[in-house]
């Protein structure tokens, strides 16, 4: 194993200790751009959290995510009709795409979401 997968692995542990490992645990890497950004982003708190429920099942490149929106607003403390409504205007705001297949479950494309980050971190140069 890389050296600094092993250092990322310690130093995980050791902030979160075993809540990060087994049956409910995990860890979801989100950009400090994105939250230092919000603001300028234009994301209410909703909005971002739905966002990082999405990167939280986004596990590799090109394998777009496809949570269940019902167990999300369950997990979040919120309705059903809010996610929707939530990923609704993330699309207004090209955030979001969805992608809907017949016979597949509907997937969610972050693509605009990093590339306006992208253009952000950019223009701060």
């Amino acid at each position: 194993m890389d050296a600094n997968l092993i250092k990322l692995d310690y130093d995980l542990r050791a902030k979160w200790d075993d809540i990060i490992i087994g049956v409910n645990g995990g860890w979801t890497a989100i950009p400090n751009l994105m939250l230092k950004k919000q603001g300028e982003l234009g994301l209410k708190a909703v909005e971002l959290v739905v966002i990082i429920n999405l990167v939280r099942f986004w596990w590799e490149p090109g394998n777009l995510p496809f949570p269940s929106l019902d167990k999300m607003a369950v997990e979040m403390g919120t309705s059903t009709r809010t996610i929707y409504r939530t990923i609704s205007t993330l699309e207004e705001k090209a955030f979001v795409r969805k992608v809907e297949e017949s016979g597949k479950p509907t997937r969610y494309d972050l693509t605009g979401l990093v590339k306006r980050l992208k253009e952000i971190k950019n223009n701060a140069v």
